[in-house]
């Protein structure tokens, strides 16, 4: 940090703390006053940030923002202590040099930032400066939540929406960047008059916005995709489909929510890879395992004539009347994914078939009471149960 910006801090800290400034006879008597004293150190640190400009933005960037901690000192001495040189006699001149010091700060900040427009977005905004940028975000954030309410869209994502851009208001040290961002998005959440679930997915996608819980929202809708498609090859086709989508995905927005963050897109696509890597895996496995001849001879894989959801089902049809024991239940399923193949699905997802177990559809409970009737007729015909007593 550059010796200046702490030399001024401290003389911030010291010299104009309102404790020693209610007891100094500095201002209005001494032939530089504080004003002109404080101007020029402002104007001395100025040229050297502009220097470090060229040479050290990094070092630029650590003066900037010491320079908003100085100008929240004095914001603090203003307001929050105007107790201790209120009743001063000096009072007034206190108040117009801290006011001063201020505006100067603003300027000077502003100055900056024309000439590095990249760091001042991303510096923390000024307490003195903030009032009037969060009256107004909160005013918009307010018409936002209605305009959100009425649109047709998953609850838990407009959770999420309300619930990101509310803490990125609230957020302790604002920058112009995130007040940017906030604007943005209530402005092109706010043009939208009618969307879906997938439109409003893919719409926030578009515009940077990438907070964790809306990556965790979007790998769970592709994992209940999934969880719904028996076969893995069929699986491994439609993250192949999304992975495409998301990388033809225009973005609308330079800037992100979470600034630290890789954007959603870059998020959601390499989740999609390592999902990817892993069905092929479990592709490759399979495929070992009817190549092995010992493997054949032991374990041979038959096919069932049901499709997936009904084979689920007859699983746990098994299972809660006892037939097969509620233990190991993951393993089961493993098991009948590993050793059973249906005229449709060549390798059954073990994970679609434990889910379809428990998701069942009115139709598959149908189909299958058809079928285990028609067992149940073959036993009477073919072991004349019909009329016995206990059938």
């Amino acid at each position: 940090m550059n010796q200046v910006s702490v030399l001024l801090l401290n003389w911030v800290e010291d010299t104009v703390h309102p404790q020693n400034l209610a007891n100094s006879q500095l201002i209005g008597t001494d032939p530089l006053s504080l004003k002109e004293v404080f101007t020029a150190e402002i104007i001395t640190f100025k040229k050297i940030v502009c220097k470090q400009l060229i040479f050290s933005k990094k070092q630029a960037d650590i003066n900037m923002k010491q320079l908003v901690k100085i100008s929240d000192a004095v914001h603090h001495y203003r307001y929050r202590l105007a107790a201790a040189w209120n009743q001063s006699v000096q009072g007034p001149q206190i108040k117009s040099f801290y006011t001063y010091a201020l505006n100067l700060v603003e300027t000077v900040l502003a100055d900056m930032g024309r000439l590095a427009p990249a760091i001042y977005k991303q510096i923390p905004i000024t307490k003195y400066g903030l009032p009037t940028l969060m009256m107004e975000l909160k005013a918009r954030y307010k018409i936002f939540l209605l305009h959100l309410d009425r649109l047709d869209i998953d609850g838990d994502l407009k959770t999420i929406v309300k619930k990101s851009l509310h803490q990125m208001i609230r957020k302790k040290e604002i920058s112009f960047l995130d007040v940017a961002y906030c604007r943005h998005l209530m402005t092109i959440v706010g043009n939208i008059n009618s969307a879906d679930t997938t439109m409003f997915k893919d719409l926030l996608c578009r515009n940077g916005f990438n907070p964790p819980e809306f990556y965790l929202y979007c790998i769970n809708d592709f994992k209940g995709i999934l969880d719904n498609i028996p076969g893995l090859h069929q699986q491994l086709g439609l993250l192949m489909t999304e992975q495409d989508k998301l990388s033809s995905l225009i973005v609308n927005c330079k800037i992100k929510m979470l600034s630290s963050a890789a954007p959603i897109g870059e998020q959601l696509r390499g989740f999609l890879t390592e999902k990817k890597f892993y069905i092929k895996q479990m592709l490759k496995l399979r495929r070992a395992m009817l190549q092995d001849d010992q493997f054949a001879k032991s374990m041979t894989r038959l096919r069932i004539n049901m499709p997936v959801a009904q084979f689920g089902l007859f699983i746990r049809l098994h299972i809660e009347k006892g037939v097969l024991l509620k233990e190991n239940i993951g393993e089961l399923f493993n098991f009948f994914a590993a050793h059973f193949y249906t005229p449709q699905t060549t390798f059954i997802s073990a994970e679609s078939l434990r889910k379809k177990s428990t998701e069942v559809e009115f139709s598959t409970a149908r189909k299958l009471k058809a079928n285990l009737i028609s067992m149940l007729n073959w036993l009477n015909e073919n072991y004349n149960l019909s009329n016995y007593k206990g059938s």
